[in-house]
């Protein structure tokens, strides 16, 4: 299956830019098994409780950003979480085409995480959080376009890069529905109520409304 092969190699890319030469010799490794074998063990067992990428973590100092290493670090993760998917149903002697893997591997986020002040009842939610809730559909889509047109490296420079357009469009719009909601989006989680400087600020979560471009505040 070329779609195994590719999302390994999408991995290594990843790696060798951030100069991970330990692990992505690992990779590498995988690949020439599934080369000669179609070995997909090699690979899932890497990840498995007793693997060597089980701590593996990208150094913070690598990245130009906090916003480069959150989108970085979600794209390797979309990337093994294909890998995973892809190796088990190799192993299990099943196949699959496009299709599937774009109905079925980075579905949509309905909730946005946020805060609350116990005090005023004011609403918050940081730019993070809107990241984290738009991320899985654009990586998502960005892989498979990869996996599909055989441009998969291209797919992931312009997200390591920032430079999807699709990125700020999505931020965009969920800023709109927390306008429409009267969520406030801040840099960074408040730790005061920014309106009558409470100290007391709950997690709160808001889900994606269907009716209307707004999110409902839940267990608030």
């Amino acid at each position: 299956m070329q779609f195994y092969e590719t999302t390994l190699r999408g991995m290594k890319k990843i790696l060798d830019t951030f100069h991970e030469d330990k692990y992505a010799d690992i990779v590498e490794n995988c690949i020439s098994k599934w080369q000669s074998d179609k070995d997909v063990m090699c690979m899932l067992n890497e990840f498995a409780d007793n693997g060597r990428f089980r701590t593996f973590k990208f150094r913070p100092t690598d990245f130009s950003s906090v916003e480069q290493a959150f989108w970085t670090n979600q794209l390797f993760g979309g990337l093994v979480a294909m890998m995973i998917q892809l190796g088990s149903f190799i192993a299990d002697g099943k196949t699959v085409d496009i299709d599937f893997i774009r109905s079925n591997f980075g579905r949509s986020s309905e909730v946005l995480t946020g805060s609350k002040c116990t005090s005023c009842g004011k609403l918050f939610t940081s730019e993070q959080n809107i990241d984290q809730y738009i991320s899985l559909p654009i990586i998502a889509k960005r892989i498979a376009d990869g996996l599909e047109k055989g441009s998969l490296d291209d797919e992931t420079d312009v997200i390591l890069s920032m430079s999807a357009p699709e990125i700020q469009k999505e931020r965009d719009k969920t800023k709109i529905r927390c306008i429409n909601t009267n969520i406030s989006v801040t840099e960074d989680k408040p730790v005061i109520c920014l309106s009558c400087g409470n100290r007391k600020i709950s997690s709160c979560k808001f889900l994606k409304s269907v009716k209307a471009p707004v999110f409902v505040p839940l267990n608030s």
